[in-house]
């Protein structure tokens, strides 16, 4: 069936379902205000009558029957219920207004009572039960709907006033001493304002339901060509206003699912190279991460290492100032040495002047002890001695200036040497200082640097964590890709299905949807780089080489 003729029937059902339920409601409507007016009528007749009581009443406690006189003509005639004097009974003048409007409305008049006089008017066990709910405290009036004899029960209450007691009342007031009322019946020892009894009036609601039928029949007779005229304007709208636009809709979503489509299958296959790519991208960085790691170890144990050869350069450095500190000493030291030695040398020199002044004088004191003779004999052995002594002087003196010209030569000899150790020492010194310097600066370049591979450490872990999370995010995006791709094939059958509700028959689509439902093959793993994409043909074109040269689905009025 074609989407039009589909409107047109939806748009039948609706009215008629409508105009059905319509229908229903109004003849729910019609026979409940029926109910209600039949109620209020029978309230209306049963209130006129309760009127009446009152009004015989009140005419009677004012003595406007002259009840001996009613009473000979009834003991005369023997019929109660033809007499005066019956007629006068504010009840029974009751009834008798009810009776009449009952009868003239065939309606249906009960005086259900307790204790009843009259056995007709004994209750039936329906009329017990409202008996027993008007007997309630504050109940005026029993209202029911009878659906299974289709008829409305409406029930007021017969509560008994004072005049009432003179035939109802205790039988120690009985007027003829034998505990009887002026009738001769016994007197039941009633109390004011007890129910004594109830007008009940059933009314049949044939009539309502033939009221409630006709107001239908007639509604129908209207609204029929009216639903008529609406299916008529539905067709024609649809034709015009919903078929046509629906088709065109169609065509641009076939078009529009195919290159959707399309580009779903690359996406797909470009999440999953790019999840592929992003997982390798992790394991790099993770093995970059290690090896930084390892490259972090080493750096801080170079640092470690730095700083230990810095503090034993220091203490080299320490040492060597101190050493070159005690060779100035020495060389102080070994120059005032030659200098001593150069003053010793002069006094040794001044000893051999002497002993060669003194050699001269026991010379020349041996020859004029010669001269002398036996006289300068004495002097004579004096003055060898002395020239022996001169000699040993002169001798111990030349020694000794040998030796200290020995001791001379080997104290300039050691402040020489001296002198080169001293230079020697500056020179170990001031390298130490430089040594000592480099090593504080290779401290400090290798805190540097541990502390920038910290850092990259640091920025290529947290470069991970966002590789380890884009790798995540491509798989998401590769799996909702496949998701996509999968979703364009049911938009395919979609709109397959879409055709075929609104051609009424499976079109091309319908064949290529089934084709298209077949399960997609996810796309192969491979790490090469992703071929370019070629620029997917028209639509049309698309469809026409799908269908081997079958010329495009279009639409037509339904």
């Amino acid at each position: 069936m074609k989407i039009g003729n589909k409107i047109v029937s939806i748009s039948l059902l609706a009215i008629a379902a409508s105009v059905t339920t319509g229908l229903f409601i109004q003849h729910r409507v019609i026979r409940r205000q029926g109910v209600e007016l039949t109620r209020q009528t029978l309230r209306s007749a049963i209130i006129e009558a309760e009127n009446v009581r009152g009004s015989i009443s009140r005419l009677g406690v004012k003595g406007a029957f002259d009840r001996e006189k009613l009473l000979a003509e009834y003991k005369q005639t023997g019929d109660l219920r033809g007499s005066t004097l019956y007629q006068t009974i504010p009840v029974v003048a009751a009834w008798s207004a009810i009776e009449a409007t009952a009868k003239e409305n065939n309606w249906e008049f009960r005086i259900p009572k307790q204790q009843a006089r009259n056995e007709k008017n004994l209750p039936t066990p329906d009329e017990e039960r409202i008996l027993k709910f008007l007997e309630g405290e504050g109940q005026e009036e029993y209202f029911a709907v009878d659906e299974n004899k289709n008829q409305i029960v409406l029930a007021r209450p017969i509560r008994l006033s004072a005049d009432c007691l003179a035939c109802h009342g205790d039988p120690k007031n009985s007027p003829t001493g034998d505990g009887k009322d002026i009738l001769g019946f016994p007197m039941e020892n009633w109390k004011e304002g007890e129910v004594h009894g109830a007008f009940l009036l059933r009314s049949s609601l044939a009539g309502v339901d033939a009221v409630a039928r006709r107001g239908m029949f007639d509604t129908a007779i209207l609204i029929i060509p009216v639903a008529t005229l609406i299916a008529l304007l539905t067709y024609w709208i649809s034709r015009r206003s919903i078929v046509r636009p629906l088709g065109a809709a169609i065509e641009v979503i076939d078009a529009a699912s195919d290159q959707g489509e399309a580009a779903a299958r690359d996406i797909a296959s470009s999440s999953q190279r790019l999840a592929e790519g992003a997982s390798e991208q992790a394991a790099s960085l993770e093995e970059a991460s290690a090896t930084l790691e390892e490259i972090s170890g080493m750096t801080r144990r170079n640092a470690e290492s730095a700083g230990a050869a810095q503090t034993i350069a220091g203490q080299t450095r320490q040492a060597a100032d101190a050493g070159t500190s005690d060779m100035r000493e020495m060389i102080s030291a070994m120059g005032e040495i030659k200098s001593a030695s150069d003053n010793i040398s002069k006094i040794i020199k001044t000893i051999d002047e002497i002993a060669f002044q003194t050699n001269i004088l026991a010379l020349n004191a041996a020859v004029e002890a010669a001269r002398a003779g036996e006289a300068g004999a004495g002097f004579a052995v004096v003055a060898d001695e002395v020239r022996a002594l001169a000699q040993r002087s002169a001798l111990a003196a030349r020694e000794t200036a040998d030796k200290i010209a020995d001791s001379i030569a080997k104290s300039e000899h050691g402040v020489r040497v001296s002198g080169k150790v001293a230079a020697s020492l500056d020179e170990i010194a001031t390298k130490a200082r430089r040594m000592d310097e480099l090593v504080r600066e290779i401290a400090t370049g290798s805190g540097e640097q541990s502390t920038g591979i910290a850092q990259v450490n640091t920025a290529v872990s947290q470069l991970d964590k966002v590789t380890q999370a884009n790798a995540a995010a491509a798989e998401e995006s590769a799996s909702a890709s496949e998701e996509l791709s999968a979703q364009s094939v049911e938009l395919r059958a979609a709109v397959s299905r879409l055709v075929t509700i609104v051609s009424g028959a499976s079109g091309r689509l319908a064949q290529t949807a089934a084709q298209a439902a077949a399960p997609v093959p996810p796309p192969a793993h491979h790490h090469a780089s992703p071929p370019a994409k070629p620029s997917a043909p028209p639509a049309p074109a698309r469809r026409k080489a799908a269908e081997g040269g079958e010329p495009p689905l279009t639409f037509h009025d339904s």
